[in-house]
């Protein structure tokens, strides 16, 4: 419950923060900016065991339509999620290592996993404060999926219940993103931020698990940003 209301309350600030940035916005119409990414393992994995060296990477691209809205890309790899245990008994997954309920041994011992590369495309309420930029963001995404072998029959029709036969034959598939952060501005080019994003790659689920606090875990990262502008 504790969590649950944090999260309604952060929500509920960055809101408001958004409904007043139309009065204190800054001229920065046209601004645009590109930067990398330091993105943690989803929350489920953090939670549980993280340390430094766990850090992903990717890159960012963002535009300033007006001083309240913009739009933002990303190319970001996600890390691996896991499937198993045994050759085409397929009981768990997909889940992050920490995730798996039953994981025993090492990860070498689960030969069925995905690579994750995500690329989301996000509209973005702005409220440029003065130095501190909070945003709201939502949109669509695509995500690349690279399974460990596409040699196993069972694991390729395994992978074909949970994303749909397009999306295996393509290894791509589209779904939804979120996210919710603060740019602090450093001087007139450049800026650091911190944020939260979550992604959502079954569409089709996506009503049910809004309301789960474990897929905001699951699904969800942390993480840093560091940007350069062009005004």
């Amino acid at each position: 419950m504790r969590q649950k209301a944090a999260i309604r309350s952060l929500f509920l600030a960055v809101v408001c923060l958004l409904a007043v940035s139309p009065v204190l916005a800054q001229k920065v119409q046209g601004e645009a900016g590109i930067g990398f990414m330091a993105i943690s393992p989803n929350l489920t994995d953090t939670i549980a065991n993280f340390a430094v060296g766990d850090m992903l990477y990717g890159v960012t691209v963002s535009y300033a339509v007006k001083p309240w809205l913009g739009v933002s890309t990303d190319v970001l790899y996600l890390g691996d999620s896991y499937y198993g245990p045994g050759s085409g008994m397929f009981n768990e997954g997909p889940s992050s290592w920490a995730g798996l309920q039953s994981a025993s041994g090492d990860k070498a011992n689960w030969k069925y996993y995905e690579s994750f590369i995500y690329a989301p495309l996000s509209i973005n309420l702005m409220a440029p404060l003065g130095i501190v930029r909070p945003y709201l963001g939502l949109g669509p995404a695509f995500y690349f999926h690279f399974p460990s072998t596409n040699q196993d029959t069972a694991f390729t029709d395994y992978l074909k219940t949970h994303y749909g036969s397009a999306a295996v034959v393509g290894r791509i598939g589209q779904g939804f993103t979120a996210r919710v952060g603060f740019d602090v501005f450093l001087g007139d080019s450049l800026s650091i931020g911190a944020g939260y994003v979550v992604r959502e790659d079954t569409p089709v689920t996506v009503f049910k698990d809004i309301g789960d606090l474990n897929f905001y875990k699951e699904k969800g990262y942390l993480f840093l940003v560091g940007r350069f502008y062009i005004k």
